[in-house]
């Protein structure tokens, strides 16, 4: 059966359009986002997730946001770096511009 990609296409066309270097690739069962070939964000499971580091997750943790988690051996759940993004900020072209952008200066610490 073919995968449905209208949500990663409603994702890297129509909100991260606007933004030059976005692409995405089918990783794990989802896609991965990234700009510039660095990873800044993944789509699973029909919900977008940007990359934080430890700060940003507590702020968006406040903020009620949730991080991306999947469950491994012996129903362990395990949490990533990436939290998910509210549908104000995939509406807003300049709150998902900084979002992006933020994400992706965490990516370029991670790689060093």
């Amino acid at each position: 059966m073919p995968r449905d990609n209208s949500y990663k296409d409603y994702i890297v066309e129509d909100v991260l359009g606007h933004i030059d270097g976005i692409t995405s690739r089918a990783m794990f069962g989802g896609h991965c986002i990234f700009l510039d070939g660095r990873a800044v964000g993944l789509i699973a499971e029909g919900e977008f997730y940007l990359k934080t580091d430890k700060e940003l997750m507590i702020k968006y943790k406040k903020e009620g946001l949730h991080p991306f988690t999947y469950t491994g051996n012996k129903n362990k759940v395990y949490e990533m770096a990436y939290m998910n993004v509210p549908l104000e900020t995939l509406e807003d072209r300049e709150k998902i511009r900084e979002r992006i952008y933020e994400s992706f200066e965490i990516s370029k610490k991670s790689k060093k």
